[in-house]
């Protein structure tokens, strides 16, 4: 821990200032500016050696305990505020957009988990999802940095582009924060969307943003178990090269322990009367320790190889972007939400 303490206290640094940021403009997300800060501080000046071993505890072990705690943003009583023709909507929103946008990627022949990440960004919570779900996929540190910017731009454009075409088709507060909530990635850039509008729009949006929210703990659940069957055959093929037929995947966990801890605590807000402080305090404490760990991510990306993944991804993000909100705008009107 001594040797973390370094690599820690500039990480802290890094991380104060995003929230720092994020507390003057919550438009920004803050964990889109721990990454990009470990990516400029990386490839314009250069991350010191004696960071390494903090970096190395935060890429992993932090990022780990921060996705445990998301649990705590996992509210069932988001989900009875917007009944079960609300839930219906939601879950179809969020399974159409993730399996659309992996369609999207295998036509513009970009790699599946690069597809993957965007797809439960755009789909879930933006670069809080992409943290949550990286662990469990094969996708790199510059597959999951562009993805958090990609997510990042997007939602960003949706703040001044929705009111707009909000206003054009004489949408109500209610249907205009549903749909805010519904094809707006990150929890800051949904209010800040529906707070162009007005108070009763961003009601509906932290609603229906807070539903989609809670998805977020079966797709992890889901990639988990996806993930370990990976591990699993890629053990037996290594076994079978080298001649030793012993099935070494047994040891890869069914559950990750910090997936485990994510159910824990999802369970444990949703059935016990936790104080509001207590909460509140989780859930910084969990962005505090995502921020960390992509401070850390960010440090470990190089331009050379970002530039490598190319423009692609980029036209299928923002070609998916337009299709999210229409089919979010659709759902949201023929639902009456």
């Amino acid at each position: 821990m001594v040797k973390s303490a370094p690599g820690l206290g500039l990480i802290a640094a890094v991380v104060a200032i995003a929230f720092q940021i994020h507390n003057f403009q919550p438009a920004i997300s803050p964990l889109a500016l721990c990454v990009a800060f470990g990516f400029v501080i990386a490839n314009f000046a250069s991350w010191p050696t004696f960071a390494a071993a903090g970096t190395a505890l935060a890429s992993k072990k932090l990022m780990r305990i921060g996705v445990a705690l998301l649990g705590a943003q996992v509210s069932v009583l988001s989900l009875k505020a917007i009944g079960v023709k609300g839930v219906i909507t939601v879950v179809l929103v969020v399974t159409l957009t993730i399996f659309g946008i992996l369609a999207l990627s295998k036509l513009f022949k970009m790699s599946g988990e690069l597809g993957l990440l965007i797809g439960v960004g755009f789909g879930v919570c933006g670069a809080t999802a992409v943290a949550a779900i990286r662990p469990q996929t094969r996708a790199t540190e510059e597959e999951t940095s562009y993805a958090i910017a990609l997510i990042s731009l997007c939602g960003t454009l949706s703040i001044f582009t929705l009111p707009l075409i909000g206003h054009a088709l004489g949408l109500t507060d209610q249907t205009f924060g549903s749909w805010a909530g519904a094809a707006v990635h990150d929890v800051g850039q949904v209010i800040a969307t529906a707070s162009v509008w007005s108070d009763d729009a961003v009601k509906s949006a932290v609603v229906i943003k807070l539903a989609r929210v809670c998805l977020l703990a079966p797709i992890v659940l889901i990639l988990s178990i996806r993930h370990r069957r990976y591990l699993t055959s890629l053990s037996q093929t290594n076994d079978q090269n080298s001649g030793n037929l012993t099935l070494k995947s047994s040891k890869v966990p069914l559950v990750p322990f910090f997936v485990i801890g994510f159910i824990a605590v999802a369970t444990i807000q949703n059935v016990f009367d936790i104080p509001t402080q207590l909460h509140d305090a989780i859930v910084l404490v969990s962005k505090l320790l995502l921020g960390a760990g992509l401070v850390a991510l960010g440090s470990s990306v190089r331009w050379k190889s970002i530039r490598a993944i190319g423009p692609r991804p980029m036209i299928m993000g923002m070609v998916a972007w337009v299709i999210v909100a229409g089919v979010s705008l659709a759902a949201v009107q023929i639902t009456g939400l």
